[in-house]
């Protein structure tokens, strides 16, 4: 009952947004009913069969004035100025009207019925622009959860569709994000993918704009990539947001024409994979759809022990009840075996300054061949979009994760010396994680006092539980650097394992939270966001071998969002800004003197200024923008005592460019330049946060011959720059940085492509800015059959 109060109270406040614009709509619009000395006009749209056209935009040409028609086709404009305008009447696919009239003060003008008819040179553009810049589509329905232009939205994100993934042949999840300016991909010890994003690490948890459990994913299902730049609490919540932004995996979707593909992948460290992507209508009306894409993945390493072996079903089904009404379900079914990675741990305890002074081969492992983890995922999801009117639509969706970790031997380094190091184990599992996620969400697109809103109204309840076994196994064995490192033996952990005593750990949160946003036309070229988000967390107590701690508590968070843009040139060029706010959830402390301290959620706040283009029919878009991140209120210990008024601020400045000049020619680049650092604390002031570079830069060209002679060959090469960053808070030890480059050729038929592909080029020698050794040279070939 008293999570029902909390979700009722949530929902006032959301509303409350909607009254704001009613009443700035009111006091400030132009269009304000009963004005004296001013007309009105209305009429009625209707399409060449003289059916009624719905949701079409009618204006006043040169004045700020306009209406959307409604279910029937109706329109109305108030408070026009008297004597002659002209009425201009767009839809997209349609040529556009223009009509001239004159309005009486005081007085009702109809205009006979419109007609809109079918512009082919409009529906050559929408297919010419479909067709040129490949790279470039950025159109997202998760990013502001509402159908907005890249142009209209305040916040920056990246894209990463599925024709760059082909083109570069990728296939580990975390290459993906190597086309994103500012992000350093990241694999945990156990095989987890993460991002480092604006200086903070950010985790692969956000799956079609739902919030689940992905430990283990593969790149056969995904449509795109998503990179949300900022802290992005408002729309997305804290439970599996980072503070530099997020990262969405939007999933391939079934669509109304057989078609199909096959491929087949080999290269270096005994890679061979096989995929597959069947999409297909199940009945003659095609309004039940099916789709199902499969993998099967075996790899070694570049290691002297190692391997990773996955395979991966994802099917997917819509159903069309009717123009209203439809329905998309989907699953994702992963098995993955892998090999874990070893991570250092003391390594201040040497005099070692910089990795590359360590004194073990890269292609050294710490591990052994059955030194693994072995994971099974189990993502589900069901989706009901119900069309109320022309004005509003309803989307209802539910994602339910589960993960189960069978078992992962994880190895920690224990440095002693220069010379020698204890190799601790930790044996976890089973590891169970579930999650389910529900979401209620109405978008309305309507006219309110003259302007134009596009509005968003959602609740999202979200519950997550962990089940974990956990062994210690202690020091496995020491190693000496000089002499050859053995591999650890399966055998002898597991014996190990029999003669420890398990603790198992069982844990629950949950959030319940409502919000709101809502995207004002001011005028054609100025729009302005208003959001803002209500959420109840409740963390329940941690059961410990039966028994349950003292650490459950609640908390409540409001997450603004304000953004506005202004189109220079409409269509093609913009200018933005952003506030925007993430939050994390602190528990309470009992201090020293045996007081409780209750402290409020941690806040990271943003303001971002920059410019957004997508100018010469998409054949160059790109942006820049800078940014400021601070934490003002992050707990720090003074005295034995846990104060929350610790800072910390990270800014920067990102541009991404991505460009088609010529036919046949793709350009994807970028660079960013951040700055992450300690500005309050106990310790560390004025310091670098661990494991934060600050240059990226990234590059990917492909171009695809048209002459008579080369036709359908083409060339691809890039590649990736990540500078040097500390390895520890005191800022004492570097991780290097490092130059990768790649290339390609490939032959791209209408009926099959083969690709041959050449990854760092250089055999650079490299670790991720978490410390962990990254692959040598590799070459791979793909060859696919399109049906």
């Amino acid at each position: 009952m008293k999570h029902f109060t909390h979700l009722v109270l949530i929902i006032r406040i959301s509303i409350c947004l909607l009254f704001v614009q009613i009443f700035f709509s009111t006091s400030y619009a132009e269009n304000r009913p009963g004005e004296a000395g001013k007309g009105t006009i209305k009429g009625f749209v209707q399409t060449a069969d003289g059916k009624p056209a719905g949701f079409v935009n009618v204006s006043l040409k040169g004045l700020t004035k306009g209406s959307i028609t409604n279910e029937k086709g109706e329109y109305q404009i108030k408070n026009v100025p008297e004597g002659a305008q002209t009425v201009v009447v767009q839809l997209l696919g349609y040529s556009p009207v223009e009509l001239n009239v004159t309005v009486a003060p005081n007085e009702t003008t109809t205009i006979p019925a419109i007609s809109l008819n079918e512009d082919s040179n409009t529906l050559q553009e929408v297919w010419v622009r479909g067709n040129v810049n490949k790279f470039a589509h950025k159109e997202s329905d998760y990013v502001a959860r509402l159908p907005l232009k890249n142009l209209e939205n305040p916040q920056v994100y990246t894209a990463v569709n599925k024709a760059l993934i082909s083109d570069q042949v990728i296939t580990d999840f975390k290459e993906t994000l190597r086309n994103v300016p500012g992000v350093a991909p990241l694999n945990n010890p156990a095989g987890g993918t993460g991002a480092t994003i604006r200086g903070f690490t950010a985790n692969t948890t956000i799956r079609n704009g739902m919030a689940v459990q992905i430990y283990q994913s593969d790149v056969i299902n995904l449509e795109r990539v998503e990179v949300i730049k900022g802290p992005s609490g408002t729309l997305f919540g804290s439970s599996l947001v980072g503070f530099g932004g997020l990262i969405n995996q939007v999933t391939k979707k079934p669509f109304e024409t057989f078609k199909g593909e096959v491929a087949y992948t080999a290269g270096s460290y005994e890679l061979s994979r096989f995929t597959a992507d069947i999409n297909t209508p199940l009945n003659a009306d095609k309004t039940v759809l099916f789709r199902v894409n499969a993998a099967a993945h075996s790899e070694g390493s570049f290691q002297n022990y190692g391997h990773n072996r996955r395979y991966t079903v994802t099917p997917s089904l819509s159903y069309k009840v009717d123009d209203r009404l439809s329905f998309l379900f989907d699953a994702e079914l992963n098995s993955t075996n892998r090999s874990t990675v070893a991570y250092y741990q003391n390594l201040p305890r040497t005099s070692y300054r910089n990795f590359k002074d360590i004194p073990i081969p890269i292609k050294t492992s710490l591990g052994g061949e059955n030194i693994d983890a072995s994971i099974t995922a189990l993502n589900y999801s069901a989706g009901a979009r119900y069309v109320i009117n022309p004005q509003w639509t309803s989307q209802t969706n539910v994602a339910i994760g589960n993960n189960r970790i069978e078992h992962s031997n994880q190895i920690y380094p224990n440095w002693t010396s220069d010379t020698t190091f204890n190799r601790n184990i930790s044996n976890y599992g089973p590891r169970i994680f579930t999650s389910i996620n529900a979401q209620q969400n109405f978008v309305g697109n309507f006219q309110l006092g003259g302007f134009r809103n596009r509005l968003l109204v959602g609740v999202d309840l979200y519950t997550f539980t962990s089940q974990l076994r956990f062994t210690d196994v202690g020091t496995y064995d020491v190693v000496n650097t000089k002499r050859p490192i053995p591999g650890i033996n399966l055998e002898k952990v597991n014996a190990i394992v029999a003669t420890k005593t398990n603790s198992n750990n069982e844990t629950k949160l949950s959030t319940y939270s409502a919000y709101a946003s809502d995207v004002i036309n001011l005028t054609r070229k100025l729009v302005v966001m208003l959001s803002v988000r209500v959420d109840r967390f409740v963390n329940n107590p941690t059961i410990t071998n039966g028994v349950a701690a003292k650490n459950d508590y609640e908390q409540t968070a409001v997450s603004p969002k304000f953004g506005f843009v202004y189109q220079l040139v409409p269509d093609q060029v913009s200018v933005f800004g952003n506030y925007m706010n993430g939050f994390q959830n602190v528990a309470p402390v009992v201090q020293p003197d045996g007081t409780t301290s209750v402290f409020k959620p941690l806040n990271a706040n943003q303001w971002e200024v920059g410019v957004k283009a997508e100018a010469f029919n998409r054949k160059l878009s790109g942006s820049v923008s800078y940014y400021d991140i601070a934490i003002r209120n992050a707990t720090r210990v003074e005295n034995s005592f846990t104060l929350q008024d610790g800072s910390q601020q990270s800014k920067g400045f990102e541009i991404e460019l991505i460009g088609n000049p010529v036919a046949g020619l793709n350009i994807v680049a970028g660079y960013s330049k951040n700055e992450n650092k300690v500005v309050k604390a106990a310790d560390f002031v004025g310091n670098y946060v661990a494991q934060a570079p600050t240059d990226f830069a990234n590059l990917w060209v492909t171009y695809k011959f048209s002459g008579r002679t080369l036709r359908n060959l083409g060339l691809g090469f890039g590649g990736n720059y990540v500078s040097d960053c500390y390895f520890d808070a005191a800022n004492r030890i570097t991780i290097p940085g490092y130059t990768v480059l790649n290339a390609s050729v490939f032959f791209d038929q209408p009926k099959w492509r083969f690709t041959l592909k050449g990854n760092n080029l250089a055999d650079v020698a490299y670790f991720s800015n978490w410390g962990l050794p990254q692959p040598l040279r590799q070459v791979t070939g793909s060859l696919t059959f399109k049906f």
